[in-house]
């Protein structure tokens, strides 16, 4: 998470940088906890869909079982660690997308440095 939220490249959150991320987590945390249905502490796949939706991501069943693959613990529950991480790890590709689509065609295109610099955020 300070990865993505180092905006500076410092390797560390200042102050901004780690309020902005608090802020967001306390965000996810009420998302979290109204998703998780049966108060377990943890979310199903159904749940994290219904999490999904509540954060604002629209995203396709492809993408939504993808996330479940890599977020999910061998008993395919999803805790609120990883919860968190996806959330800002969405939020940052969408960040990045956005930046990227200059004329908002819905299409972007990179150079190797580019992919590189996108996929090891």
């Amino acid at each position: 998470m300070v990865s993505l939220m180092d905006t500076d490249g410092t390797g560390t959150l200042n102050l901004i940088e780690f309020k902005t991320l608090w802020l967001k987590i306390q965000k996810y945390l009420e998302i979290f906890l109204k998703a998780d249905a049966d108060k377990s502490g943890t979310m199903d796949a159904y749940e994290m869909r219904v999490a999904l939706q509540d954060a604002g991501f629209t995203l396709n069943n492809t993408i939504q079982q993808i996330i479940a693959q890599r977020y999910a613990d061998p008993d395919l529950t999803i805790n609120f660690d990883s919860f968190i991480s996806c959330m800002i790890r969405l939020e940052t590709l969408f960040k990045m997308f956005k930046t990227m689509d200059k004329n908002n065609s819905g299409r972007i295109g990179f150079s190797l440095p580019e992919w590189m610099c996108a996929t090891l955020v």
